[in-house]
């Protein structure tokens, strides 16, 4: 790997890193459980003693926000 190509990794890594921590709790954490722990939205609504409906609209926010703010 190139130095360019660390850079690039770092840079992209902080950029999320940025973005996530602009999101609100509740949808930061909604996202790092379906995403890096990979559990289901029935693991996580019975997690956070919410809907699964609560959940997916969570979810669905807070890729919609992740996505515009990384544009």
């Amino acid at each position: 790997m190139t130095a360019d190509a660390d850079l690039s990794k770092v840079l992209g890594r902080v950029l999320v890193s940025e973005a996530l921590n602009q999101l609100s709790e509740p949808d930061r954490v909604v996202l790092f459980e379906a995403h890096y722990l990979g559990w289901t939205t029935r693991q996580i609504a019975d997690d956070l003693d919410i809907t699964e409906a609560v959940v997916k609209c969570r979810l669905h926010k807070a890729l919609h926000s992740l996505r515009l703010k990384l544009i």
